[in-house]
């Protein structure tokens, strides 16, 4: 592989105008990534306009449709790559406009995790210029930094904004794809990491996190939530995602406890009307 080239990956399954608005930012960036590869998770290929980007758009058909395979696209993502740093990017995620820049001239450790900041846009946007991303929120769960430090807390990493070696992404075996739908692969991935001692970092480069429509609790994943939070436990001995199975509990859709040691199982499904009430349309972040 090419010595301080990046191919970026972004996987995405719908969401067709928060891409196009990725893909207008990259390309209004001060440094391109050297090629971009899309992963898109539906049975055809979506039609896109040009941009000024070396793009190479991907499909992966073969999945329920309740239950993306987020860890088996991203994995597909870096297999088609030629270049050794691997950048992957949410399809929400819209990068700062010195993202590929920063990653290109930072001092990169072939052996480490880094991830990017997310901020949150508290507005729909059109990307028609970085002015737009002006208003912009921190997470409020995640730290507040104003430089790159390394971190011992792996549950800090989420998988919308992150870059590392790609030959380390392969010594690691890349993601479980055991996993499926929302919830768990990325802390599984970096729990593999820590486990391995590799540093991670938290850096000071930016991306804008766009909104869309969300479940408040995420009762249209809870399948997928419990099924991972399964496979999870069984793999760590350690509940993921306990702020959404405390939900599930206190709903009756399954029995939970932290404490617990066997198999969640699910009591329940959420009604039309549960799950009509807990969409939530315009709030930055869930």
């Amino acid at each position: 592989m090419n010595q301080n080239r990046i191919s970026a990956i972004i996987i995405f399954s719908g969401r067709l105008g928060h891409l196009k608005n990725v893909l207008k930012g990259i390309e209004m960036g001060t440094t391109l990534p050297d090629e971009l590869i899309l992963v898109e998770m539906a049975n055809s290929k979506s039609s896109l306009p040009e941009f000024d980007i070396n793009i190479k758009h991907c499909v992966l058909s073969d999945f329920e449709a309740d239950k993306l395979p987020l860890g088996r696209a991203r994995n597909y993502g870096a297999q088609q790559a030629t270049f050794e740093i691997l950048a992957f990017l949410d399809v929400d995620c819209i990068p700062s406009e010195d993202y590929f820049c920063k990653i290109k001239n930072d001092s990169l450790s072939d052996k480490a995790l880094y991830m990017a900041r997310p901020l949150y846009l508290i507005n729909m946007v059109n990307m028609k210029g970085f002015d737009v991303l002006k208003d912009a929120l921190e997470h409020p769960i995640r730290p507040i930094y104003t430089k790159t430090f390394q971190i011992d807390d792996y549950g800090q990493f989420w998988s919308l904004c992150f870059y590392m070696n790609a030959n380390l992404f392969f010594e690691i075996g890349g993601f479980d794809e055991d996993y499926n739908g929302y919830g768990a692969e990325d802390t599984d991935f970096a729990f593999k990491c820590r486990d391995l001692k590799i540093p991670f970092f938290l850096t000071d480069t930016n991306v804008y996190h766009q909104q869309h429509a969300f479940m408040r609790p995420p009762l249209n994943s809870m399948e997928a939530i419990v099924d991972n939070s399964n496979l999870f436990y069984s793999k760590w001995n350690v509940w993921p995602m306990s702020y959404h199975l405390q939900k599930f509990n206190d709903l009756g859709f399954i029995q939970w406890e932290p404490q617990q040691t066997t198999p969640i199982k699910i009591q329940k499904k959420p009604s039309d009307l549960q799950l009509e009430n807990a969409i939530i349309h315009d709030e930055p972040y869930a």
